[in-house]
């Protein structure tokens, strides 16, 4: 699981090869629209974006029944209600991605590669497309 707060991150797994050019460019857009809707004179190198939520990747071999590690005690991510769901390709490779908004000034957006989870988990995404 990859938990994607500053620009620097998202150059760091496309140099490293975790991403590739299509999702980078997303993810640096989806970084961008927080930064402008924030309104603020942070540089783009400088905006952390903790204080409003992640941008978090998961991987083929992370937990979804527990996501302890991005602040949702001990809660599966069935157990989330998400504003939307949708499957996106980037790289020639399907995911979902989606947003849980937890209060005015935070929300999670989340990208999970598509079909490679427990079958109550894929039903869950697909449910909530």
């Amino acid at each position: 699981m990859k938990q994607i707060c500053k620009m620097q991150q998202i150059e760091n797994l496309k140099k490293g090869g975790v991403i590739g050019e299509e999702l980078a460019k997303h993810l640096k857009e989806q970084f961008l629209h927080l930064l402008k809707s924030i309104n603020t004179s942070i540089a783009i190198y400088d905006f952390d974006m903790e204080a409003y939520g992640d941008i978090v990747l998961f991987e083929n071999n992370d937990n979804l029944f527990d996501l302890t590690e991005i602040g949702f005690e001990n809660r599966a991510i069935t157990s989330l209600f998400p504003e939307y769901v949708e499957v996106k390709t980037y790289d020639s490779k399907e995911y979902y991605k989606g947003i849980v908004i937890c209060n005015n000034e935070y929300a999670i957006i989340f990208l999970a590669p598509k079909g490679i989870y427990a079958e109550e988990i894929e039903q869950w995404f697909l449910s909530e497309i």
